[in-house]
């Protein structure tokens, strides 16, 4: 994890903290006060700590679960439950595709918890950072500050959805990754819209994230054309997987 994804991962979950109301308002005297700043930013992380202990807690029973299938469907099977009480546990036919395909399914969803899980020593590390800090504070401001605008702006490229009708989590992954590259110099359009689809994974689902790219992706065209800005083609054209 860089720097700069650990500032607007903090930006993002801090302004959701803020937003009390959850209609997109941010009180500026929320944002004065660098101190207060700096203990929303620990809480939001601290709630991160206590939801990866969670994680860790569900892939352990999870695997401790497929664990125990998969042991009973073997004991349970007629080969051996017809085999004699001294013989060796014999080994059985896998099941069916549906059903292995289905444990294994949750097999991944516990390493992607553990994985999660994994991340947040790294992130509190780094909220310690000035560098870290002063960025996602910039962020914050510039998304409070200019948020009627950024919806408005942002509405021109949903076809089919309006800024007041999303997630909140997805509406400020939205409003974060508009107002950095709008308003924040030298920044890379193509890295904005990257960052954005990763925390749209981390918190969000996929129909959210393919939303987010389609969005961002025609804005960033718009902004580069007006501002010179850096887009890759690479990314223009690119598909989500």
């Amino acid at each position: 994890m860089n720097a700069r994804h650990a500032a607007r991962e903090l930006a993002l979950l801090t302004l959701f903290q803020l937003d009390k109301q959850g209609d997109g308002h941010i009180n500026p005297e929320a944002l004065s006060n660098k101190s207060l700043l700096q203990e929303q930013m620990l809480s939001s992380v601290r709630a991160l700590s206590g939801e990866a202990e969670f994680q860790i807690q569900s892939a352990a029973d999870e695997l401790a679960e497929v664990s125990r299938y998969l042991l009973a469907y073997e004991l349970e099977h007629p080969v051996n439950l017809e085999s004699a009480l001294d013989a060796p546990v014999r080994a059985v036919p896998i099941p069916s595709t549906r059903e292995m395909v289905e444990k294994i399914e949750r097999c991944l969803q516990g390493a992607e918890y553990l994985f999660e899980a994994l991340r947040i020593p790294e992130l509190i590390s780094l909220v310690g950072s000035e560098n870290v800090q002063e960025y996602a504070f910039n962020l914050m401001k510039l998304v409070a500050e200019h948020r009627a605008e950024l919806d408005e702006l942002l509405n021109q490229y949903m076809a089919e959805w309006r800024m007041d009708r999303l997630i909140r989590m997805d509406a400020y992954i939205l409003r974060l990754a508009a107002a950095e590259m709008k308003y924040v110099e030298k920044v890379d359009l193509s890295v904005s819209i990257n960052e954005a689809v990763e925390l749209a994974k981390q918190f969000s689902s996929e129909e959210s994230f393919r939303l987010i790219h389609g969005v961002l992706g025609a804005l960033a065209e718009k902004v580069s054309e007006e501002t010179g800005k850096s887009l890759r083609a690479t990314t223009r054209e690119q598909s989500i997987t």
